[in-house]
């Protein structure tokens, strides 16, 4: 293998998406991504909570409030901004791209009560090549949906969003994400479940696709998902299960999977992995059956306040039956130096098979919010 790590210290002052930090689950004290986030699958806007634990645990200090405490909204409305831009280089068989694009431009919503919400949020597609579509064509909705919720946090919702399946990670080009249906303006429009217990949780939904092309992107399909996670060894472990069934005009895809979680307080080192199995088959035997695999397995620890390292790999087999996967190793190093702002350099090193033809991807990202 030649590979040139080569990363350009310089970020653009602009804006992809922004998901949970699966890493904080367990190891900053939340037993679950709801403790921060209002969204019962984590990610998006942070409630109160969320917010102070940026400035207080997280990062290495500020305030965490909207608008850095300057301005509260009434008690009704709660809003957020997040705004993502990268900088980068692509190695792929001696060749070298450089790439410097906005990722992320979203605004949240959030306007209601405590049981009863509207929620939405809205942006601007990232893209990293030229020639960008229009501005009118780049606006769009990633969620937006009404939600009741009860005080345990147990709650239903409709509209748009993705169901609650896997490691929920900030990081939507993960195998387990990009290749099962939850990668960049995926999410399909249902209504959902769940229930919040002390030490389990369980969420179903139903989903249809969306209805014009215009709203997003992958294989337009319906269908139900469930997940069922329990937390044990005083909520420093937590093992989950879960499923997903879709039928689109092409195929039909079943999917079984698994979902561990640790933390290890000796070490401060944070475990998370993933491994799932789809049938896949053929509307009209237009192909022969097909089984499919998806893993990720990744570790992270804190090792001085505002400064999280970690090191992830994952397998993506689109057919078990022929000798070929497509793997990539990568590590992360995420510096959050007040609340609000986060450094992000990651370096993935992917290829097929045996990484005989390996390519190599570094990118940095800023990440502000409001």
């Amino acid at each position: 293998m030649r590979l040139i790590l080569f990363c350009v210290v310089a970020l653009l002052g602009v804006t992809g998406r922004a998901d949970a930090y699966p890493q904080f689950q367990l190891s900053m004290g939340p037993d679950r991504c709801s403790a921060c986030h209002f969204s019962p699958a984590g990610g998006g806007l942070l409630n109160d909570y969320g917010r102070d634990e940026a400035g207080s645990t997280i990062s290495r200090g500020g305030d965490g409030r909207f608008l850095h405490g300057a301005w509260t909204p009434p008690s009704w409305l709660q809003l957020g901004v997040d705004t993502r831009g990268a900088l980068g280089v692509k190695y792929r068989k001696e060749e070298r791209e450089v790439l410097a694009f906005p990722m992320q431009l979203d605004v949240y919503v959030r306007a209601g009560g405590e049981r009863i919400s509207f929620n939405l949020t809205a942006g601007l597609r990232g893209g990293a090549r030229s020639p960008r579509p229009a501005l009118v064509e780049r606006l769009a909705s990633r969620e937006h949906y009404l939600m009741y919720q009860r005080e345990s946090g147990s709650y239903v919702r409709a509209g748009r969003f993705f169901p609650i399946h896997g490691i929920r990670s900030q990081d939507h080009t993960a195998y387990v994400r990009r290749y099962l249906g939850f990668h960049t303006l995926e999410e399909p429009y249902g209504v959902a479940a769940g229930i919040m217990e002390t030490s389990w949780e369980a969420h179903l939904s139903a989903f249809v696709p969306r209805p014009v092309d215009l709203l997003g992107s992958g294989i337009k399909a319906k269908g139900i998902t469930a997940y069922y996670e329990r937390r044990f060894l005083d909520d420093t472990a937590a093992f989950a299960l879960q499923t997903k069934l879709g039928f689109s005009s092409t195929d039909t895809r079943l999917s079984a999977g698994v979902v561990g979680k640790r933390w290890m307080p000796g070490a401060e080192v944070m475990l998370l992995a993933e491994l799932d199995v789809v049938r896949q088959s053929f509307a009209d035997s237009a192909g022969p059956l097909r089984y499919q695999l998806a893993a990720y397995a990744g570790a992270s620890k804190m090792v001085a306040r505002g400064v999280m390292v970690g090191a992830a790999v994952h397998r993506w087999q689109p057919d078990l039956r022929v000798r070929s996967s497509r793997d990539a190793f990568e590590v992360n190093l995420q510096y959050f130096p007040v609340a609000h702002l986060e450094l992000h350099l990651l370096t993935r090193v992917g290829g097929e098979g045996d990484f005989e033809d390996p390519g190599l991807l570094s990118l940095l990202q800023l990440h502000y919010y409001l």
